[in-house]
């Protein structure tokens, strides 16, 4: 087990050149927007992308965590949860600040019953995980349209608008602040818990993680109950920032999820990545449709785009002789 976890941390020391190479593109799309306008950078501007950037950032920390864990391991049903997540909030708090914490407390458990649901699917019945997620996502429409009656009524609490849509500084919202939090507690997890560890070792090699002690469909259930509850969270905090809910509104979060996990450089096959990548390639994706945006494209344009760009990821990926091997 000691010189697996040796192995996975000699390969994570490739993962800064990575990061850099991020920045950089991240810094030349900002140049670039700037270019294009001059009002890009301003600090307007940057506090949308955060603000965008961190709801991307909050469903993409289950995806991440699902993709580690090998098994060609995806999970389409995010957005179905994020949904949900965004529609209880909606309901539950209903404009009122008394209802914050049963709404945040609610909306987890119901994101960790969907995401446990999952795993029994995925690591019980041996469903392939995006046959068992793409399902999930449907049945999840059903539940929304059912617990809503297909017209979600309420409004976020003051205090869940406050931080989502307020800024500490200019160019900083809370929920960015909020983001930096997060971002800093999924580091802990995967580095510094025997829970990463294992996480890990179980998308390295799987037979090998079973033969070290891992137990490995534990591990894949606690990934997937996570997966659910971090999708409802971003869905709770969806919920604050937009303050008019519909049913299945955080389904477009799906393919950007992914496409976000696949940029920060975490391999599909599983075992190799970290969420601080996934944080970059969010703020990536979040500026190349500001971009889009800027440039007048519509959304059908922008979900194109952000399908090509996911496509050519996925082609470098397969193309990659370090990969294949």
């Amino acid at each position: 087990m000691k010189a697996m976890v040796g192995s996975l941390n000699s390969k994570k020391r490739n993962i800064p050149r990575q990061a850099i190479v991020l920045i950089c593109i991240t810094a030349g799309l900002l140049v670039l927007g700037s270019a294009i306008n001059n009002q890009f950078l301003a600090p307007m501007n940057i506090a949308n992308i955060l603000t965008m950037s961190a709801l991307l950032g909050f469903v993409s920390i289950g995806q991440t965590l699902v993709v580690l864990s090998g098994d060609d391991g995806l999970d389409l049903s995010v957005g179905g949860v994020m949904s949900l997540g965004a529609v209880m909030a909606y309901m539950l708090m209903n404009g009122k600040d008394e209802n914050f914490v049963l709404a945040l407390v609610v909306v987890l458990g119901a994101g960790a019953l969907f995401g446990f649901l999952n795993a029994v699917g995925i690591v019980f019945a041996r469903i392939p995980a995006l046959v068992m997620t793409l399902a999930m996502a449907n049945v999840l429409t059903s539940v929304q349209q059912l617990y809503s009656g297909g017209n979600p009524t309420g409004a976020p609490s003051p205090v869940a608008a406050q931080v989502a849509t307020s800024k500490a500084l200019p160019f900083l919202p809370w929920i960015a602040v909020l983001w930096v939090g997060v971002i800093i507690l999924v580091y802990f997890l995967l580095t510094r818990t025997s829970y990463g560890k294992q996480l890990y070792a179980t998308g390295a090699n799987k037979n090998a993680a079973l033969l070290a002690g891992v137990r490995v469909k534990k591990i894949r259930i606690i990934t997937y109950t996570l997966c659910g509850v971090l999708s409802a969270f971003a869905g709770f905090w969806l919920c604050s920032y937009v303050g008019v809910i519909y049913v299945n509104a955080g389904t477009s979060y799906v393919m950007p999820s992914v496409a976000a996990v696949v940029i920060g450089g975490t391999l599909l096959s599983g075992g190799k990545g970290s969420y601080n990548g996934t944080v970059v390639g969010a703020i990536i994706l979040t500026i190349v449709d500001s971009l889009l945006v800027m440039l007048d494209t519509d959304e059908a344009g922008r979900f194109i785009m952000n399908g090509v760009i996911l496509v050519v990821l996925l082609a470098i990926y397969t193309r990659s002789p370090k990969i294949r091997q």
